[in-house]
């Protein structure tokens, strides 16, 4: 596929991936982190608000770039392929959100006793799901994507008999939380998977823009038109503040308080306006990096093109970094009392991301020159 790569859907994955190994530094190096919400209003300064805020851009972007990218590879597949292809993947990064990623965040086996459903998890299950979605017309799979999108928040107020299992497959779908097997076993959903499931339905509906029969004036005009109208959108429903969001907006002390808590949109589960407002730019980007080739394109494409390798080493990395650190210090666990401040935390998320750069460069290169190792497109 290294032929048919489209540069400015690679460069926004990078950025995509880049951006979310600066959250997950945070987490593992900042004096509070989960000690505080750093989206709390109450107690978070602007520059801790924005740094955990502009993350939030990841998940739902590299799903929607998941459900597009799945629409080129079938330009060059038979359906039947494509959907093998997904399914095969999707169990693939469950298994690894279950085993390698979980013990790259506790470095130990007791998650195996209370699992973390995350980011991976919600790929996986999304993959899953559009697997069999492609099954069905382009129109079907479009309008189901706008559908989820748009009108489950709809059903914010639905709730279940705790414990039953109605309720379990509920927290599943929409409600983040904790599903108990036993008194010692538990699965925690932190990333509900409804809206990501509109989101790659969205995403493949998208790809149809970058067939190459489109002339890319009429595509980049479109992305403009789309980009925009998602932004203007989020505002004027945002601003009436009656649909979209469990959280609604309030007038805080400042005004830039008050800004902030205007973009402040739910995440677990991505709101309609949270999706709004992370789709809108993530298509702009897309436009603005269309035929664009220097330093940084380059750097961007290079992680872009090798999404899982990153994330697994990007993990592990940090995690590694952080062990050593407290050891030196003969400090308390890291998920206790993070030691640094925000500017430091940012200095280690910039040597981090260059560090990465390389391995990610070499493994790109061998998987372009071994197309025939199938396994590689795994990871």
């Amino acid at each position: 596929m290294s032929s048919t790569r489209i540069q400015s859907i690679d460069a926004l994955r990078g950025l995509v991936m880049i951006v979310m190994a600066l959250d997950h530094t945070r987490d593992f190096f900042h004096y509070d982190a989960f000690i505080h919400d750093p989206l709390n209003l109450l107690y978070s300064p602007v520059d801790l608000f924005l740094t955990r805020w502009i993350t939030h851009f990841c998940a739902p972007t590299f799903i929607f770039l998941t459900g597009l990218s799945s629409y080129l590879y079938g330009l060059k597949h038979t359906k039947s392929e494509l959907s093998r292809f997904l399914f095969t993947r999707g169990l693939w990064l469950i298994f690894l959100e279950l085993t390698v990623v979980a013990f790259g965040w506790f470095f130990s086996f007791s998650f195996l006793a209370n699992e973390t459903l995350m980011v991976i998890w919600a790929i996986g299950i999304s993959m899953i799901f559009l697997a069999g979605m492609i099954q069905l017309p382009y129109k079907a799979i479009m309008i189901t994507g706008v559908l989820i999108v748009f009108l489950h928040n709809l059903t914010d107020n639905v709730h279940f008999t705790q414990g039953s299992i109605i309720n379990d497959l509920w927290m599943v779908l929409h409600v983040m939380g904790e599903i108990r097997i036993s008194q010692n076993v538990g699965i925690f959903i932190f990333y509900p998977v409804l809206p990501y499931l509109g989101l790659i339905c969205l995403g493949y509906a998208f790809g149809k823009l970058f067939n190459p029969e489109v002339d890319t004036l009429k595509r980049k005009r479109i992305l403009v038109w789309i980009g925009v109208s998602c932004i203007i959108l989020f505002v004027v429903v945002r601003y009436v503040n009656i649909y979209g969001d469990p959280h609604p907006w309030k007038y805080q002390v400042s005004t830039r308080y008050t800004i902030l808590s205007f973009i402040n949109c739910t995440k677990y589960p991505v709101s309609v306006l949270f999706s709004l407002m992370i789709l809108g730019p993530a298509i702009l980007l897309l436009y603005f990096l269309e035929g664009v080739q220097n330093g940084i394109t380059k750097i961007l494409t290079t992680i872009g093109k090798v999404p899982m390798f990153y994330y697994i080493i990007h993990l592990y990395l940090i995690h590694t970094v952080a062990f050593l650190t407290e050891t030196a210090s003969n400090s308390t666990p890291f998920h206790l009392a993070g030691r640094f401040h925000l500017r430091t935390v940012y200095f280690i998320w910039f040597a981090v991301v260059l560090i990465l750069y390389f391995p990610c460069q070499w493994y790109g290169k061998f998987k372009t020159a071994h197309p025939e190792k199938w396994w590689l497109s795994y990871l």
